[in-house]
């Protein structure tokens, strides 16, 4: 049995509160709490991330609207963590957001894309690639049979069925989500459906571990309840010695947290005419109100980071990416988490 201890800094009670403008409140609280819990339990086991491919984005969703360019696509790099953690007396490996990227191009809004440019520029010219999940694991020195866990913040684009179905490339591994995420998938809006790959989840219910908020896996790694993106999004936390990181998609760049030392043109003139503290990725706006909370919460865990404390420690799954292809839409400040400690395969 997968069982994990529930954070104890006031996240889950805070959620449950009613009136949106008091949860917000009450969120930002917890979320200090959150912070000088994780911390004060120690930096995780090791950590290293790993860029897999950078790939276009609508401008119009990086945003919400706010930047201003004549590009229709702003690049942004997907990128992976690999965490190992102590559970339960036992090192164990986890892979944050391992895309498949050839799965992903099945996901209706880029197949759509690769049917209006083309194979070739869709597939050959305007992505780059770093590496595959399968590539950089080895050069960790760890084999699929040491992963335990594999985790998403949200499933858009994810195709499962390679890493976890019938002929799973990871023998040992579970997927770690959100039980409200689930739900969704196995159910799709109309509104939620083209960002999804057709059949991508289908996946067996016994390699898939439900969460119902905030858990610690282990000292100095959890994943929050970072809900509003999609219902069941959530993020990544790392504690490093330089202090807690995290990552997820609610925003596309550190400048996201922190608009008003954006120098994209608009981004910080619509910050200022909205008043908000924060700009979403705006690509799916249906729970929009939670997804700013959500935003603060993930901001306030991070803190400052460390080589300029104006921006957060915030390091987006898929980072706005400097490009010829999107003038003007550079990012303003970019974030890297520090590698920390090494990894060790099973039974070494």
């Amino acid at each position: 049995m997968d069982h994990f201890n529930e954070l104890a800094g006031g996240l889950r009670e805070a959620w449950r509160e009613p009136g949106s403008a008091e949860r917000l409140r009450k969120l930002r609280r917890a979320a200090l709490s959150t912070r000088e819990q994780l911390i004060d339990a120690g930096p995780v086991l090791a950590c290293t991330t790993h860029k897999l491919v950078t790939f276009p984005y609508p401008t119009r969703y990086a945003f919400a609207g706010g930047g201003l360019s004549p590009a229709p696509f702003v690049m942004m790099t997907n990128r992976m963590q690999i965490v190992q953690f102590e559970h339960e007396g036992r090192r164990k490996t986890l892979l944050f957001n391992p895309t498949d990227v050839e799965g992903a191009r099945a996901a209706t809004f880029y197949a759509d894309l690769t049917a209006t440019f083309g194979q070739f520029l869709s597939n050959k010219v305007i992505p780059s690639y770093f590496g595959t999940v399968e590539q950089h694991l080895a050069r960790a020195s760890l084999k699929p049979s040491d992963v335990d866990y594999v985790a998403f913040d949200h499933l858009h684009v994810q195709e499962l069925r390679k890493w976890l179905g019938e002929s799973a490339f990871f023998p040992n591994a579970k997927l770690l989500v959100m039980a409200a995420e689930w739900a969704e998938v196995k159910d799709l809006h109309p509104m939620n459906q083209v960002w999804y790959v057709p059949h991508g989840c289908d996946i067996p219910e016994s390699r898939v571990v439900l969460l119902d908020g905030d858990v610690l896996l282990g000292r100095g790694v959890a994943l929050l309840d970072t809900r509003g993106h999609t219902r069941g999004n959530m993020s990544l936390c790392v504690v490093t010695p330089d202090g807690p990181f995290v990552v997820s998609e609610n925003g596309v760049a550190p400048e996201s947290y922190a608009p008003l030392q954006s120098k994209i043109p608009g981004v910080k003139a619509y910050a200022e005419q909205m008043g908000f503290e924060v700009v979403l990725n705006g690509n799916t706006r249906e729970d929009s109100l939670d997804q700013y909370s959500s935003m603060i919460v993930e901001k306030t865990v991070a803190g400052p980071c460390k080589r300029d404390p104006t921006f957060p420690a915030f390091a987006p799954s898929s980072e706005l990416t400097q490009s010829l292809l999107s003038p003007g839409l550079w990012p303003t400040f970019s974030f890297t988490p520090p590698d920390v400690g090494a990894h060790v395969p099973r039974n070494s």
